[in-house]
């Protein structure tokens, strides 16, 4: 079939003419399902982020919006690590994946000294407050 065309194709033509040719509707369907109900669970974060990008490619539509990307990412995180990564204010799914992976490492070593865990989310805080304000910024509580 692309044999008799006499066009040049690209890898990215190519890749999509074997995957409508080879690969049913079913199984992208079944991968989106996937991914929309991808949670952390008892995976470790670096699983999780693995899982994650693996799934991210049948989901170009969250694969290209960086914003998009890491909300996804953060909302499937256990809520004791979401509510930690959040309060770090993660521009970016990478950033909001080398926070969880921190943060996580920390929880499991106890010799862990926590304080420096949290000087350093409060770093990358105040840095990305430069470029953008949370909304939950600003509703900070002060509880004693």
């Amino acid at each position: 079939m692309l044999r008799d065309s006499g066009t040049v194709l690209t890898w990215d033509a190519f890749c999509e003419a074997f995957r409508r040719e080879y690969t049913p509707e079913s199984y992208f369907a079944s991968r989106e399902r996937e991914f929309d109900n991808l949670k952390q669970g008892d995976m470790r974060v670096a699983e999780y982020a693995r899982r994650f990008s693996a799934l991210l490619v049948y989901m170009p539509a969250v694969a290209n919006q960086e914003r998009t990307k890491r909300n996804k990412f953060l909302k499937g995180l256990r809520p004791d690590l979401y509510r930690m990564v959040l309060s770090g204010s993660p521009a970016t799914f990478m950033e909001a994946v080398n926070n969880a992976v921190d943060i996580e490492e920390s929880l499991m070593d106890p010799e862990a000294p926590i304080h420096q865990t949290t000087a350093r989310a409060s770093q990358t805080a105040q840095a990305v407050s430069q470029s953008y304000q949370s909304p939950q910024g600003s509703q900070q509580s002060s509880r004693q």
